[in-house]
């Protein structure tokens, strides 16, 4: 697991919301793939104008699935053509970089791996060559992503914990029952973010925290939390979806799953102080930012 931190830096007097854009499985796979292209670029647009933040959620490309690479790594082939599927691998990568993510070059608070991409014969991986383009940490499996905006002098944070998801469920709210559970084990974030399942379910939840001192005597402090799930931009079903030259659908249309929730949403974050009486934090204020989800 990974831990980064980022000082987010605010002009002084501006007051609009911080957006943080999580952006997953968009799944990759060339022109002729599920990708929902006009709608990737439309998000990808409407997050620069806004000033967003990037989170990668996994599954850039549509190249290789675990069982896949597994297949890849014992079928002992030559050396070229390990190399020829390495550059194929890369194309998909530098396709999507440029035709859609170039613009988000320097905005990204980091990308985990999800579980289709190519490792290739350096020991690196697709993924980590997208965050090279991008000038992005790379984050791996999961990780801890902690804000922190200056108010009144001092840092005060928010705590993103991020995975690309594991498991599935053709119910619209399947996917926050994992979340939730991760939650309960890593208690300290503020919003919990998980792709994998291309739905966009939205939870939030509270929890109360006992205070045995400070200004007020004591009292109870509560902090409500976002459970999210974020979307895709891979669509399911298509019209006239062939498998080489056979009208066949892909393996969502296959298996008799729910068409895909396509798009991503967005979280607002605006920095503030529960004021009572006293003007620094620590000293009778208490940190609490609003957070919205925008789905």
């Amino acid at each position: 697991m990974e831990l980064a931190s980022f000082d987010i830096k605010r002009k002084q007097g501006d007051h609009a919301p911080v957006v943080i854009a999580p952006v997953g499985d968009i799944q990759w796979a060339g022109p002729r793939g599920a990708t929902a292209k006009d709608l990737l670029k439309r998000h990808i647009d409407r997050c620069m104008e806004l000033g967003a933040w990037f989170v990668g959620l996994g599954d850039y490309i549509d190249f290789a699935s675990p069982s896949n690479r597994q297949r890849l790594r014992s079928a002992a082939l030559y050396d070229t053509a390990e190399d020829v599927i390495d550059d194929k691998a890369l194309d998909l990568v530098l396709e999507l970089f440029e035709l859609y993510l170039k613009p988000t070059k320097g905005r990204w608070l980091g990308l985990l791996h999800g579980h289709h991409y190519a490792l290739m014969k350096t020991g690196e991986t697709t993924d980590q060559r997208l965050c090279q383009l991008l000038n992005a940490p790379f984050l791996g499996t999961s990780a801890y992503i902690r804000l922190q905006f200056l108010v009144a002098g001092a840092r005060m944070p928010v705590t993103l914990w991020a995975h690309h998801g594991m498991g599935g469920g053709q119910k619209a709210g399947g996917p926050l029952g994992k979340i939730e559970d991760m939650a309960a084990s890593f208690p300290s974030a503020d919003i919990y973010l998980m792709g994998h399942t291309t739905k966009s379910p939205v939870a939030p939840i509270e929890r109360v925290m006992a205070r045995w001192k400070g200004h007020g005597g004591p009292g109870l402090i509560h902090k409500r939390v976002y459970l999210v799930n974020t979307g895709g931009f891979s669509r399911g079903w298509m019209h006239q979806s062939k498998q080489g030259n056979v009208p066949m659908g892909g393996y969502v249309e296959q298996g008799m799953m729910r068409p895909a929730t396509l798009g991503a949403p967005l979280i607002r974050i605006t920095p503030r102080m529960d004021c009572t009486g006293r003007s620094k934090p620590g000293k009778g204020n208490t940190w609490a930012p609003d957070i919205s989800v925008e789905i």
